[in-house]
């Protein structure tokens, strides 16, 4: 009885996936982090098929229990953003203006909701920059592949412009009342060292 109550749990949550719908074959959904597009639903557990062409069978029971992320359970048109960071004393304008282009030239981003691009955050070192655009996928990969394509096109834009892309930084400041005395130590290895001439070697003389 103990057993088998798993076996029962799926079951019913098998006749509850058909009667609600939350997912249904060909829907793009994401279960724990791994996304898969859904091939068969099941009596006692649903199919899904990864981007690396993995079947999965995942007991119906964890769609009723667990966050499950339906991609296209309405809409397949999702929103997507990139996020990225430049240098401080970078034209700001120059900036969005170079991401709304490298957005609106890629023929897979969708014109209607119009891209935008936000100001997010004055950075530790960088100034912070988030666009936003709004895409349609039929695929698993197919929104990974186009964010690709973006930044792709966000970094040699950027190099035309001369923009520059933010790296981690830090300064260090020393407050002291006299100047730093800096030594060096360390050994010399035995091939370095000077050897000082013999002097009772005479080098021989030129006629």
């Amino acid at each position: 009885g103990f057993g088998a109550q798993n076996l029962i749990n799926n079951f019913i949550s098998g006749f509850i996936i058909l009667g609600e719908r939350p997912i249904q074959i060909g829907d793009l959904i994401e279960v724990d982090g791994m996304p898969g597009k859904v091939e068969e639903i099941g009596a006692r557990c649903t199919r899904i098929r990864t981007g690396e062409n993995i079947h999965i069978l995942i007991p119906n029971s964890s769609f009723l229990e667990k966050n499950i992320t339906n991609w296209t359970l309405s809409d397949n048109r999702i929103r997507t953003k990139i996020l990225i960071g430049v240098a401080y004393g970078s034209p700001v304008k120059k900036v969005e203006a170079a991401l709304l282009e490298s957005v609106l030239s890629n023929e897979k981003i969708l014109r209607s909701p119009e891209p935008f691009v936000l100001f997010s955050d004055f950075g530790d070192n960088s100034l912070v920059f988030e666009v936003y655009f709004w895409i349609m996928i039929r695929m698993v990969l197919e929104k990974k592949q186009i964010e690709s394509q973006v930044r792709f096109e966000i970094d040699q834009l950027f190099r035309q412009e001369g923009i520059v892309i933010a790296f981690p930084q830090r300064d260090l400041h020393f407050d002291t009342d006299k100047p730093l005395n800096i030594q060096l130590t360390g050994q010399v290895p035995p091939s370095k060292k000077f050897l000082a001439p013999d002097p009772d070697q005479a080098l021989p003389q030129k006629p």
